[in-house]
């Protein structure tokens, strides 16, 4: 005797934490062989006689593609030029010469910056991101009307590079340094990308007084305090 049941073997499946998909037409030529197989032991039991078992039916299972439940996600990192002058907030620095409120029209005037490449990190998407920038140029604003514009960052006395001459009287005077900027970014694990477009800060000292000084003679200064 046999027994058959309808639609033939079942596919299995695999678990493994990943999601299953049945291969249809796998499916379609197991359950085909599964039928021709057993006809074939139908008839033989019909014309000779005797019990055969269906077992002798191989039962084949589908195979199954996996895929893995995880997707990758790819985040892309940008720093833009207004992001690399926010963090560059402080700028290059500027330091003048002399430091005090009064500056006189007959001498130098000094100044001069930090040249050095400023190493910065910042987090942009769970991810740490290093900056590079180093100065490439400087304008200086002396608050008269006039700019001076260099690649030089200026030095101190008594190596200035960088000097002014104030030709009128003034009060509350200040000079503002505008530095111009070249970066890179790197984000951590990633590679070395270059920040486009131009960054730059700036930079104002205190404010100052210029004054004119005026010579006198001795017997003349004598004379004006009535001596």
């Amino acid at each position: 005797m046999f027994s058959f049941a309808p639609g033939g073997p079942a596919a299995a499946t695999t678990s493994n934490n990943s999601r299953a998909v049945y291969d249809e037409a796998a499916i379609r030529k197991a359950q085909e062989r599964y039928r021709l197989c057993f006809q074939s032991l139908a008839t033989a039991a019909l014309t000779i006689g005797g019990n055969r078992s269906i077992s002798e039916c191989t039962t084949d299972t589908t195979t199954t593609q996996t895929t893995n439940n995880t997707t990758d996600t790819t985040t892309t990192i940008t720093i833009t030029a207004t992001d690399a002058a926010t963090l560059l907030a402080n700028g290059s620095g500027i330091t003048r010469q002399p430091p005090g409120p009064e500056i006189l029209l007959t001498k130098d005037f000094i100044v001069y910056t930090n040249p050095n490449t400023q190493t910065l990190t910042t987090t942009i998407a769970g991810t740490e991101v290093t900056i590079h920038a180093t100065p490439t140029n400087y304008t200086w604003d002396w608050g008269d009307g006039t700019t001076t514009t260099t690649t030089d960052p200026g030095a101190p006395w008594p190596n200035q590079t960088i000097t002014h001459h104030y030709t009128h009287t003034a009060t509350n005077i200040t000079t503002t340094l505008t530095t111009t900027w070249q970066a890179t970014y790197t984000p951590n694990g990633g590679t070395t990308q270059p920040i486009t477009g131009t960054i730059t800060t700036t930079n104002t000292t205190t404010p100052y007084n210029i004054l004119r000084t005026t010579t006198y003679l001795t017997d003349q200064a004598e004379t004006t305090q009535q001596h």
